[in-house]
């Protein structure tokens, strides 16, 4: 019998292995993600298993579904990518009476997890394949009911496909890493659809008609129950009720992880039964109004000197355009922005978003620090135009920023009362990447966790579908 491989000891060492791995680095193809999970028994996980893919939406609506697990009474293990500022936060469980963002799993959890997959020739993995295989492990060791996992990029050759899902869901497919899927709206949709698994059911929000056909064709070869997720009921929004996530476009993704949980409700709660068409239980009323997650237009009091915030990582068109209207139907316009973004990311398709969600403020663009493949500040600038100024660092742009509003826009450093709007129309928008999210959150740890911080909104604003 072979010696069991060597083991990590300690946090420290753990992070190193992981510094060693890259988090960037990707090798495609599935293989050593199944040689993994068949070693240690983990290909078909005991819990149902549901799997999130597409471009837009997908940690969103991954939320949405965990929540209305919780508001059931059930326990969700949640796996999103990526991290903001721990890689623990990737792998979350949500539970009855815990954070509605869910708890992180303590680092004696992560270790055995990692131990146990390094013993069993893991450390041929990649970054992300290895902490996949780990979600897998851990969600054997945990009392979770189900989970449901987020994939990486793709999904023909995601890490996640790797493992047995009961449920595949697609959130909107755009263009968003050419450079690896695909240079066309068809090619991107083809390789996310290749997550369809044979017989099992998979269910798609609205897409685009190439995207469409390209998920109708893979259902279709693999035999697989297709299904179009339906609007919300029209009852939802009934008592002034909201969603827990903010922006127009979470109304779709809502709707989206409510047909997911009545797909996956039957096999996990004895006994249950959907609403009668068309309507909506006060758990899944509950459930939808308490997800969250950071970094989904984000509404934040002013701090620090700063002004009312809002942080969101649309860092692609659709992404902008989701953002730009969500904040008209709020009644905000930035009166300044921070804006970074990844050479990959085709930044001269974006500007127009961009320059839209400016509206003539200025545009600080400080240097990513946590991506290799960060777009340059100088260039990123100079392509965006005489409004933008290149910076070398986060705490640099939050510092013009400060000095910007306290100069020009002194009312914004007011704090405000729900429901009433901020004393101001114009506060900081801070968009573009996630790592760039990232970057603040590592200098406001606090802001990673949801406080029931009053979130500004137009006045009479019910959350109705417009």
């Amino acid at each position: 019998m072979p010696l069991p491989r060597a083991v990590v000891k300690d946090w420290p060492e753990f992070s190193a292995l992981l510094d060693r791995l890259g988090m960037f680095h990707i090798r495609p193809g599935l293989e050593r993600m199944e040689k993994a999970l068949e070693r240690l028994r983990l290909t078909r996980p005991s819990r149902p298993l549901a799997q999130v893919a597409g471009t837009n939406g997908k940690g969103s609506t991954c939320s949405f579904i965990a929540s209305l697990a919780r508001a059931h009474g059930l326990r969700c293990l949640l796996y999103t990518s990526p991290h903001f500022v721990s890689v623990r936060e990737r792998l979350r469980l949500a539970r009855p009476g815990g954070p509605d963002e869910g708890e992180v799993l303590p680092e004696k959890a992560w270790l055995e997890a990692a131990n146990a997959v390094l013993s069993g020739s893991g450390e041929d993995l990649t970054y992300f394949e290895l902490i996949t295989v780990m979600a897998a492990c851990m969600l054997e060791r945990t009392d979770a009911d189900l989970a449901v996992m987020e994939s990486g990029l793709g999904g023909s050759l995601d890490a996640v496909t790797a493992l047995a899902a009961d449920l595949v869901i697609f959130t909107p497919i755009g263009l968003d890493h050419c450079e690896i899927l695909g240079n066309s709206l068809k090619a991107i949709a083809e390789d996310k659809a290749g997550a369809i698994r044979p017989s099992r059911p998979a269910i798609t929000a609205r897409q685009a008609p190439e995207a469409m056909a390209a998920i109708e064709r893979e259902a279709l070869r693999q035999t697989a129950p297709l299904y179009l997720a339906p609007r919300l009921p029209e009852d939802f929004f009934t008592g002034n009720r909201i969603l827990g996530l903010a922006g127009e476009h979470q109304q779709e993704n809502a709707a989206l992880a409510l047909a997911a949980w009545r797909h996956l409700a039957p096999g996990i709660l004895k006994g249950y039964a959907p609403p009668p068409a068309g309507g909506i239980s006060e758990e899944e009323k509950k459930g939808l109004a308490t997800a969250w997650m950071p970094g989904r237009l984000q509404c934040l009091q002013p701090q620090d000197g700063l002004p009312a915030m809002i942080l969101d990582g649309g860092h692609n068109p659709h992404g902008l355009a989701a953002l730009g209207l969500s904040l008209a139907r709020m009644e905000l316009s930035p009166g300044a922005v921070i804006f970074s973004c990844l050479k990959n990311k085709q930044p001269e398709k974006i500007l127009p978003n961009l320059r839209a969600l400016a509206a003539g403020g200025p545009i600080f663009v400080p240097s990513l620090q946590s991506h290799p493949q960060a777009m340059p500040p100088d260039a990123l600038a100079e392509l965006i135009g005489l409004a933008a100024t290149p910076l070398p660092d986060l705490p640099a742009a939050l510092e013009a920023a400060r000095q910007y509003f306290r100069k020009r826009l002194p009312e914004e450093d007011r704090p405000y009362i729900e429901p009433e709007p901020p004393p101001g129309r114009h506060p900081l928008l801070i968009c573009g990447s996630l790592y760039l999210l990232g970057e603040f959150y590592a200098l406001h740890p606090q802001c990673l966790r949801k406080e029931n911080p009053p979130r500004p909104r137009r006045r009479g604003q019910t959350g109705e579908t417009p």
